[in-house]
């Protein structure tokens, strides 16, 4: 392995897309999993809007649209009365305004088809079993499946290798947070009954809960809580149509099961994600109730958040400290926040059974769920296209001078569709792109800044068209600069060149 080879261990859905992302971003990588194939079973299940923005700027978002079912609606019910059906992804303000289901293991084999395809393959049956930092260097040792041990050196490595992350153990992070003390249990199984596969269901009596969630070909996620907290063992096809029966939409029917399991749900924010050159990403960093379905989704974002930076860093463009330690002070607050919403919703939906309880779940899911504004909150929180950036050195650098307009810096970007297509289409992972509003020379001072930095930036005029100003919140003309994450790294004023030249100099102009 060459020194200036990125190490990547753990090639599930974070890893492969740190991966593709280095990748595109022509930063040389190797990604190892200890496993010797990939998983056969599928934790995850939903791709959200925000992860096919992720994919479309890794260029594979095609494959995915063409592989997942779309989800339209989320039912709940009580009993026999259904008290909610609610659109999943009804006004969510994205170029890929839906949700797609697809097992986790299509989404594996989606992103390493890619990267077979560019000539990378995962080193499989390699684990790495100690890591250490040497000045700007990490060095790890790696063994491999016949006994066999290497020592690598590599400019960074990033431990994308789940919830027991040996990356994370290695250096001491402790993995704050609680276990849940409810057992859980799903299975995947066929089901009859008239279950709608384009649909979630989510169902609840004084008896408890369950939620279902098509799979593909027919089969079906069950969730339930099992009734003896302290049984372990896997459920058997008896207990999970038990749980059907009395919790569930009238007059369904499990049968072949192709999995059964049980567990425990884990609450778990790691306390940092970075030392020096050693990142954690994914799982490695956050674990969550499965409610919401947005813990794959999270770690698909880190890694495309990462990724870019470090490929700037690799470049010698910017401040190495402003953008490595950007990644945690963005990326954390937004884990912390998945994983408090997974556990509000988990005991919203799953745990809490009283009668009292259940009469003011009810009324409130069924009046909110038809109330527009309430729906766009819900379903831009589950979408995962609400996030914006409001800490770290990048928006610390330009948020000083209070550029009006929204979206802010820091917040995502807007897609515009017209007669000449996308804007979104123009955006890259390989560049910033700087959006510029107005006539030719209202923006002159940002333009001759931008054209300073060569290929780092694209420059794009749209010139007076209304329909983009409004868009990006511009009254007249201005500009605004998208990060290669598609997130607003600044944005101005035709005269005000200042944010610009911050920001550039933390992540764009050559390193002093």
């Amino acid at each position: 392995m060459a020194h200036s080879e990125v190490l990547i261990v753990g090639a599930g859905p974070t890893g492969l897309s740190l991966a593709l992302a280095l990748h595109r971003l022509d930063v040389p990588f190797r990604i190892i999993d200890r496993l010797a194939a990939p998983a056969a079973v599928s934790k995850a299940l939903a791709v959200w809007s925000g992860s096919l923005e992720a994919f479309a700027a890794l260029g594979v978002v095609e494959d995915f649209i063409a592989s997942g079912i779309r989800l339209h609606n989320l039912h709940m019910g009580d009993g026999a009365r259904e008290i909610a059906c609610m659109p999943i992804a009804e006004g969510v303000d994205s170029p890929f305004p839906f949700t797609l289901i697809l097992p986790q293991s299509r989404t594996e084999e989606i992103l390493a088809r890619h990267l077979a395809a560019a000539g990378h393959a995962v080193a499989r049956g390699v684990e790495l079993i100690d890591v250490t930092e040497i000045g700007d260097t990490v060095r790890a040792t790696l063994r491999h499946g016949d006994g066999r041990t290497e020592t690598v050196d590599t400019p960074f490595l990033i431990g994308c290798d789940g919830a027991r992350s040996l990356v994370r153990q290695t250096l001491g992070i402790p993995f704050e947070g609680y276990t849940e003390p409810q057992t859980f249990i799903l299975s995947d199984t066929r089901i009859t009954g008239g279950l709608d596969p384009s649909c979630i269901y989510i169902w609840w009596s004084a008896k408890g809960s369950v939620a279902l969630f098509p799979v593909e070909d027919g089969i079906w996620r069950t969730f339930a809580l099992r009734d003896e907290p302290a049984q372990d063992g896997p459920p058997t096809l008896e207990e999970m149509q038990a749980h059907l029966d009395a919790c569930g939409p009238p007059g369904l029917t499990a049968h072949d099961p192709s999995w059964l399991s049980a567990f425990r749900i884990n609450e778990r924010l790691a306390a940092s994600y970075r030392r020096g050159r050693i990142f954690l990403a994914g799982d490695a960093a956050h674990i969550h109730s499965p409610a919401g379905g947005q813990g794959m989704n999270t770690g698909i974002q880190d890694a495309v958040n990462l990724g870019w930076k470090i490929a700037a860093v690799l470049a010698g463009r910017g401040d190495a400290e402003a953008l490595l330690s950007s990644y945690e002070a963005e990326r954390r607050p937004v884990a912390r926040e998945v994983v408090a919403a997974a556990a509000r919703t988990m005991h919203l939906g799953m745990v809490a059974h009283g009668e009292a309880t259940r009469l003011v779940r009810d009324t409130l899911i069924s009046v909110a769920s038809r109330i527009p504004a309430v729906r766009r909150k819900i379903q831009g929180a589950m979408s995962e296209t609400r996030i914006a950036y409001e800490s770290g050195a990048l928006w610390d650098a330009v948020h000083r001078f209070g550029a009006d307009g929204h979206p802010h810096a820091g917040a995502r970007a807007r897609d515009l569709v017209a007669e000449e297509g996308s804007l979104w289409q123009h955006f890259s992972i390989r560049r910033h792109t700087l959006l510029l509003f107005g006539g030719d020379e209202d923006n002159a001072q940002v333009r001759n800044a931008a054209n300073g930095l060569g290929e780092t930036v694209d420059v794009r005029t749209l010139g007076i068209d209304s329909r983009a100003a409004e868009r990006y919140g511009v009254n007249g003309s201005g500009w605004v600069l998208v990060r290669p994450d598609q997130f607003i790294a600044a944005r101005g004023g035709p005269d005000d060149v200042a944010a610009f030249d911050a920001y550039a100099r933390l992540a764009l102009e050559p390193a002093v």
